[in-house]
This record gives C-alpha cells, sequence and structure tokens, in this order.
C-alpha cells in the first residue's frame, strides 16, 4: 500500500471527501504522526523484524554509511566476532585524537553509520534499529518500516490525529472511537511483531 494510498484512506473516512486539495497536506501530516507514535514505541522494544542486517566496508577512519541511518546497533559482527556496542563519548574518551589504528574492539553508531575503533578499512556485518524517516506523499510501500500487512492500521491513527488535530473536543465521540481504534491496532502490532523473535532477520539494501 502506497503512502498517498493510506493518506487517501484518510482522507475519505475523515472527510467523505478524496479530492480536497487542501486536506490532503494535512492528512500526510496526520498519517506521519501516526507512524512516528507507533515507531517510537516499537523501537524501545527493538523486535526482530524491525532490525536491519547490512555488510558493509569501513573506510580508513573505520566510519562506513549506512542505507538507513540506525536510531540504534544491535549488533556489529567482524567476521565471527561480536564487537561490543559503545557510545561515541566512550571512544572519545579512550581516544580524544581518534588517531589509534588497529584491530577494532568497539563500535558505535555514528551519524548516518557505523563508527569503528581502533580505525581500520575493514568489512562488518551491522545489525541495526533503523531511524524512522517521515512519509512523502509519493513514497513507496517499501519506506514504511512496518512490515505491509500492518499498513492498514495507520489508516486508524491517521483518524485519530485528524479528528484531534480538525476538530478536537468538538466531537469527542469520533475521536474516542479512532482512538480506541488505534490503541487496538497498535497492540496488535505490538503483539504480532514480538511474537516473530524466532524468524530469521530481513535483510534489506545489501
Amino acid at each position: 500500500m502506497q503512502v498517498n494510498t493510506i493518506r487517501d484512506r484518510i482522507v475519505e473516512l475523515s472527510h467523505q471527501s478524496g479530492a480536497d486539495g487542501e486536506v490532503k497536506p494535512k492528512a500526510l501530516n496526520w498519517l506521519n504522526a501516526a507512524y512516528m507514535e507507533i515507531m517510537n514505541e516499537l523501537l524501545a522494544l527493538a523486535p526482530q523484524s524491525l532490525q536491519r542486517i547490512e555488510r558493509v566496508t569501513t573506510d580508513t577512519n573505520g566510519y562506513a554509511a549506512l542505507a538507513v541511518p540506525p536510531a540504534a546497533l544491535v549488533r556489529v559482527l567482524l567476521g565471527e566476532r561480536a564487537l561490543p556496542v559503545v557510545t561515541p563519548l566512550a571512544i572519545l574518551e579512550a581516544d580524544p585524537a581518534q588517531t589509534r589504528i588497529g584491530e577494532p574492539e568497539q563500535a558505535c553508531a555514528s551519524g548516518a553509520g557505523v563508527q569503528l575503533y581502533p580505525r581500520k578499512v575493514c568489512e562488518v556485518v551491522v545489525v541495526s534499529i533503523p531511524t524512522p524517516q517521515a512519509l512523502a506523499e509519493d513514497g513507496p510501500e517499501a519506506t514504511i518500516l512496518l512490515p505491509p500487512r500492518y499498513h492498514d492500521a495507520l489508516i486508524w491513527g491517521g483518524l485519530m490525529w485528524s479528528a484531534l488535530f480538525e476538530r478536537g473536543l468538538s466531537s469527542t465521540t469520533e475521536l474516542n472511537l479512532f482512538s480506541r481504534q488505534w490503541a487496538e491496532a497498535k497492540a496488535r502490532i505490538r503483539l504480532g511483531l514480538l511474537s516473530q523473535s524466532g524468524q530469521v532477520f530481513r535483510v534489506r539494501g545489501d
């Protein structure tokens, strides 16, 4: 389901119209509010189905960009060895000048990628939790980090935010209905993702 398909469904259900040019941009904001809400809740749980595996090669500074900026690193593998994942501050305190070169002993999330310390050009496998990005109007389905079977649930979230932003307390019945449906949808998503903890990681962007 494309981003604009979800947005148009929110407009249709909230305004009984799919052609209001002023409503559509607002509906995208409602959709993004719902998307960021559920993604922030899920990132704290770090379900395997949202984790991303990527094989990258670091440069001479020990840095490699990832296809999607990481919210957090779950695991960094150098061959068969898992490098301890630390904070950037821990690496800075160990080597303020960042000059040490040699076999990597630690890794941290850095900007849009991963940083190894000491520095070395090498290939590593990075398991990360991607940082959710705001959905674009013409964005493909792949930009939604949730598995496709949960994309419909975002409609309820968009409707809840539409009722809140558009009509506020003037329609508490509508707001209560959408809030309840959105809460139930989020619960289904959390349960569904956490129940897949034994499944193999999805591999994206290798």
